[in-house]
Formats: structure tokens, C-alpha cells, sequence
């Protein structure tokens, strides 16, 4: 029996090719973890080898017996994406959308009811004294960060480095720890959020966070207060040194007061937006 070009098997063929070629582009040019953490990149991967194998199996049916009177049209519903994951530019979560999501400042403590009283530090910065309770080298909230030994390299760090790869160690140490920080420095990266509630001489350094995939994304960041008027709009990137502090917040929708860790800027520069702006877990 004679056989004839198969319309319908090429283009499904091609449809496959198509993916196929997508997976390796954006596996090959890292963009891959725009959309997903690299822990995740290996099943990417073998997504990529099981389309090559529908490829090579798929070319067998291109030419077949079959009469073909019309192409189906269910395949326009794995051209549209593939045509859109080709045409549009790869960029990931916006830091807009994340923001839209909401954060909270008090969400991120481990210890959020602290009794203190105001001091003033000799370069006039201002931070909370605590009780005994809390800030005795004996207590065993102490004594176990003291036997972590990434804790103590933080302690004993001239400069807390907010880098990629140590954001979130760090991180975590000063929202569960921050009186173990105070009057320390600090660098940091981030994008401006100007969260309902602040005054204007206050906004939060974000990041986005990525556990698993860009569906998961939220927003972390330090509160940061500058004493001059801020030039800079929501969703800049800007680099910041300052000195660590502690101070009172209240939470514009609850109106819970908590004592979080507060970053007093003295230096702040206008940066270009990081090619990749997650920050992975």
C-alpha cells in the first residue's frame, strides 16, 4: 500500500520539534530558572529527553496509510504556547506582581514581644535595650546560637554581606536573633517597596524568594530608614550600607506593635536591575 504525507502526524511532529528546541534554549541559556529553582532544573531536563524521544518515534508516523481530509484542530492549543515561550522575552516574576501578593514586616519573627526601652548609640543611632531576659549571654536562646557555627561567622563578620548566596542565612539569623545585631553593618542589594503605613523617610529592601517555582514567589526585605528626602521610585534597585538597629512597627492592617530589625541607611546608590533577581531557598 502506498503511503502518503500524513499532514496531521508532521505537524504534531513539528510541534514536537518545537518544544523540544524551546526546552533546550532556555536549559542551554540558564533561563530556565526564571521559572523554576535550579534544584528543580534536573526534571527540566528530563522533559527535554523525553520530547526527543516522541521525536524520533514520532517520524515514523509522518508517512502512513491514513486519508487525511483536514488538520485537527486541537493542536492550535499547543502552538499558542509554544509560539508565546518563543516570541516573548523570558523575564520571570515581575517584583510588581510579587508586591501585589502583600508582605508583612511582623511575619518574619521568630520573636516578635520583646519588653525594651529606648537608648541612643554614640553615632546617634537609636535602638531598643532589652530585658535581662532576652539579652543575658547565658540564655539558652543565646547559648544555642552561639553553637551554630554560621551564626558566629555572622557575629564575627566586620561587614554582614547580604549577597545572594548568603541572603538567606543571614537573613533568617537577624529577623530570629536581631538584638545580636544591633550597631552592626550592613550591605544590601534590593528593590524599593513602599509599603501602606510608612513614613516617608521609610521603605523596605526586598528580594523575591523561590522555593520551588515562580508560582511561589513572595517578597522578603528589611525595613530601612533614611534620613534624607528618597529620589527613588517603587521598584528600584538600589545598593544601601548601613548600621543595624531595632525599632517599633505597627502593623498598618492589624495594628500589632512589634520590635523588628530596622536598617538605618547611610549610603545609597542607584544600581541596574540584577539579571536574575531571586533569591532561592
Amino acid at each position: 500500500m502506498k503511503k502518503n504525507l500524513n499532514l496531521n502526524e508532521l505537524v504534531w511532529f513539528l510541534i514536537l520539534i518545537g518544544f523540544t528546541c524551546y526546552f533546550y534554549m532556555v536549559i542551554s541559556t540558564d533561563k530556565i530558572t526564571l521559572f523554576v529553582h535550579p534544584k528543580m532544573v534536573k526534571y527540566v531536563s528530563f522533559a527535554l529527553y523525553f520530547f526527543m524521544v516522541l521525536v524520533v518515534f514520532q517520524v515514523k508516523n509522518i508517512f502512513s496509510s491514513q486519508k487525511v481530509k483536514s488538520l485537527k484542530f486541537g493542536y492550535i492549543m499547543f502552538l499558542i504556547p509554544l509560539a508565546l515561550g518563543v516570541l516573548l522575552k523570558a523575564e520571570g516574576v515581575s517584583t510588581h506582581s510579587v508586591i501585589s501578593k502583600g508582605f508583612s514586616l511582623t511575619s518574619q519573627l521568630k520573636i516578635n514581644t520583646l519588653k525594651h526601652k529606648h537608648i541612643t548609640l554614640v553615632d546617634g543611632t537609636e535602638v531598643c535595650e532589652h530585658d535581662e531576659e532576652y539579652s543575658h549571654p547565658a540564655n539558652h536562646e543565646d547559648a544555642s546560637l552561639d553553637g551554630n557555627l554560621e551564626s558566629l561567622a555572622l557575629k564575627e563578620a566586620k561587614i554582614i554581606d547580604m549577597s545572594n548566596e548568603e541572603f538567606l542565612k543571614n537573613y533568617e539569623n537577624i529577623y530570629g536573633n536581631p538584638h545580636n545585631y544591633v550597631g552592626r553593618v550592613i550591605n544590601m542589594k534590593g528593590f524599593i517597596y513602599k509599603q501602606e503605613g510608612l513614613s516617608k523617610n521609610e521603605f523596605i529592601l526586598s528580594r523575591i524568594l523561590i522555593s520551588c517555582c515562580a508560582a511561589d514567589a513572595q517578597l522578603v526585605g528589611l525595613l530601612c530608614d533614611y534620613s534624607e528626602a528618597m529620589v527613588f521610585a517603587e521598584g528600584a534597585w538600589i545598593n544601601i550600607v548601613g548600621t543595624l538597629a531595632e525599632g517599633e512597627y505597627e502593623d498598618y492592617k492589624s495594628g500589632e506593635v512589634s520590635i523588628i530589625p530596622v536598617i538605618k541607611v547611610s549610603k545609597i546608590e542607584e544600581i541596574n536591575k540584577q539579571d536574575n533577581e531571586y533569591i532561592y531557598n
